[in-house]
């Protein structure tokens, strides 16, 4: 069976468009094939982020009524294992019923993995409808407000009858002995989300939106390589948190 994976997170602005095409990334190299939805109706944005804007025609809306997916879908440069599928630009083509069976008529044939982007916030509507195998991945930074939206996430993913698990963003090493700080333990906790993995504070992450470049290097590369293995079973263990 296809694997649909949702990102999400509370509210925006913790990395989950960033982490939606580093996890497409990682999960490529690791041999498998990648539709990336960006399913933000009317804020659509990973076509601009993965450079591959000018090549747009027609986006999810139109796959969802009908039209043959792959004239819907980008190829993404220098990654023939990944293809995009762009948000419309206007709100509400669309019901959450009808990109519900959207997704269960996806080949999976054509496609191992599934990853979408959805928009921050939570819309119970959209978690109820969504394949009852679809499991969400929330993003979260480790600071007071991001976890209590989290919190909330993972509630609304159990309230929905689905499973959710846990990306912790932007982590440093001195958030160890900070108490501005979450500690892991209580993060996980709050969210009651199964923790699948840590990404560093990176300033490659932080400059990637201005550049286009999220090819997996250096530690960050390493984080989400570990994520996309745990994604598709691999038992990785965390390593030490002074080497995330």
């Amino acid at each position: 069976m296809i694997k649909i994976k949702a990102i999400t997170s509370g509210k925006g602005g913790v990395g989950k468009s960033t982490c939606s095409i580093e996890l497409a990334f990682a999960l490529e190299k690791l041999g498998q094939r990648v539709l990336l939805i960006d399913a933000d109706q009317g804020m659509r944005c990973l076509d601009i982020l993965l450079g591959v804007s000018e090549g747009l025609l027609f986006d999810l809306s139109d796959a969802v009524k009908g039209r043959d997916l792959y004239s819907c879908l980008l190829p993404i440069k220098k990654h023939p294992g990944i293809f995009l599928l762009p948000a419309p630009a206007v709100q509400n083509l669309f019901s959450a019923e009808e990109f519900a069976l959207f997704l269960e008529g996806i080949d999976e044939e054509l496609f191992d993995t599934v990853l979408i982007d959805l928009p921050a916030g939570i819309d119970q509507e959209l978690f109820r409808a969504l394949p009852l195998y679809t499991e969400f991945i929330c993003v979260c930074n480790p600071n007071a407000v991001s976890v209590r939206d989290a919190a909330a996430v993972g509630k609304a993913v159990k309230e929905a009858k689905k499973t959710g698990t846990l990306i912790i963003n932007r982590y440093q090493t001195y958030f160890i002995k900070n108490p501005i700080f979450s500690d892991l333990d209580t993060i996980i906790d709050q969210t009651g989300l199964t923790l699948i993995g840590i990404v560093p504070e990176s300033e490659k992450l932080s400059l990637a939106f201005l550049y286009g470049d999220f090819s997996l290097k250096g530690r960050e590369g390493k984080a989400f390589t570990r994520i996309g293995g745990r994604i598709i079973g691999k038992n990785i263990p965390l390593p030490k948190l002074k080497k995330i």
